[in-house]
């Protein structure tokens, strides 16, 4: 791989591009393998004796507080690596478990860009990540690999020119936001990779996309590889002609340059829960149907957001609703730290087939937004519970 610097418009003014040698093509397309990722032994809701105590009804599923956007990932050795937005920039937390969260990780792994001319001056919120693991993978981000390492950390993340992608959970939807991609050895310190639009986003919309739906943004991109040179990134925008959000999906070879497929999921009928628009897909596979399955942020008629499931065969196309009902809801009670609205889910399969654990993003009536983590067992998957303990 070769790192250039390359100039645009004005002097002084640059950026870290990526240019690819045959070899490092070879390289490349070797490391887009599926990652090789032995599971630990079973983990259940709940903390280990010495760290348990009572949960608040305030609290339940609370996990980390003044966080966002949760992209969660359980790595061979057993450990456990949370991604999330803090104000304008991406954080890192580790945990053994996935329940007891670590303190941010220094430095913080992605801040705005200082480059005038790009898509990510104002904020950058993480949309998932790729962990391309061998079997010398590092164990922790906590420490830098050794140069024998095989594992590569693909960040894929929405970045803005509009200071409101920081400022609220849920941006309203005339906030322009576009697809970015950083890579790294460690999941801390990352390059970014400068994207086929002139902005240095992976895609573009508006004027830049004219035949499109898209022409506000191509916000929270999630990307499953589903076959060696077949990655899927599934993102939302909001369609003017319908008033409503959706969630596009385009493919790749390489995980950099991206074609438009179309729409995945559109909002539901009148008087449903999501009648108002999907958004935030996280798409992942399911071990056990051999089918992909989304978590998505579904609004109602008043601007309520809440959880729902879907599937599909392929992860393309044919997606239908796993039930009619919410998957996960706002708390009821009025003292939770949840109660306005629950969003940006992130799904991981546990040990059992049926077994999963949904982490996501809770707004209380202050505004703040909060990290939880909710389950469920059982092959309907009809709902998620939260988690009744609180650990601190």
């Amino acid at each position: 791989w070769i790192f250039r610097r390359t100039s645009k418009s004005l002097p002084g003014s640059a950026a870290v591009t990526l240019a690819l040698s045959p070899g490092g093509a070879m390289l490349l397309a070797n490391l887009l393998q599926p990652p090789r990722c032995p599971l630990a032994s079973p983990i259940r809701c709940q903390a280990p004796a010495q760290h348990h105590q009572p949960a608040a009804s305030s609290s339940r599923g609370l996990l980390l507080r003044g966080a966002g956007s949760p992209v969660v990932k359980r790595l061979p050795a057993g450990d456990w690596l949370l991604w999330y937005h803090s104000g304008a920039r991406v954080a890192l937390a580790t945990s053994p478990d996935g329940l007891r969260w670590s303190a941010p990780v220094a430095p913080d792994p992605l801040l705005p860009s200082t480059d005038w001319w790009v898509f990510d001056t104002a904020a950058v919120r993480p949309g998932d990540v790729l962990v391309i693991s061998g079997p010398d993978a590092p164990s922790s981000p906590s420490r830098r690999p050794p140069p024998s390492s095989s594992a590569v950390y693909w960040l894929y993340y929405t970045g803005s020119n509009d200071a409101r992608l920081a400022a609220s959970p849920f941006p309203a939807a005339d906030v322009a936001a576009l697809p970015g991609l950083a890579i790294s050895q460690d999941g801390r310190h990352w390059a970014r990779i400068e994207g086929a639009h002139h902005t240095g986003a992976l895609l573009g919309v508006g004027e830049d996309h004219p035949q499109g739906w898209e022409k506000r943004c191509a916000a929270a991109p999630k990307v499953v590889m589903h076959a060696d040179g077949d990655l899927r990134m599934y993102y939302h925008s909001f369609d003017e002609m319908s008033q409503r959000h959706a969630v596009g999906v385009a493919r790749s070879r390489d995980g950099i340059r991206w074609e438009r497929v179309g729409k995945a999921l559109e909002g539901g009928g009148p008087g449903s829960f999501d009648e108002g628009g999907v958004r935030q897909g996280h798409v992942v596979r399911d071990r056990a149907a051999g089918r992909y399955m989304m978590a998505y942020e579904g609004l109602d008629g008043n601007g309520g957001v809440s959880i729902g499931l879907a599937v599909s065969e392929d992860g393309l196309r044919g997606w239908r609703r796993c039930s009619e009902s919410p998957a996960l809801c706002s708390s009821e009670d009025d003292d939770e730290w949840d109660v306005a609205g629950v969003g940006a889910p992130c799904l991981v399969q546990m040990d059992g087939p049926y077994d999963w654990r949904l982490y996501y993003m809770g707004v209380g009536k202050d505004g703040e937004a909060a990290i939880g983590m909710a389950y469920s067992e059982g092959q309907g998957l009809p709902r998620f519970n939260r988690c009744d303990a609180l650990l601190m």
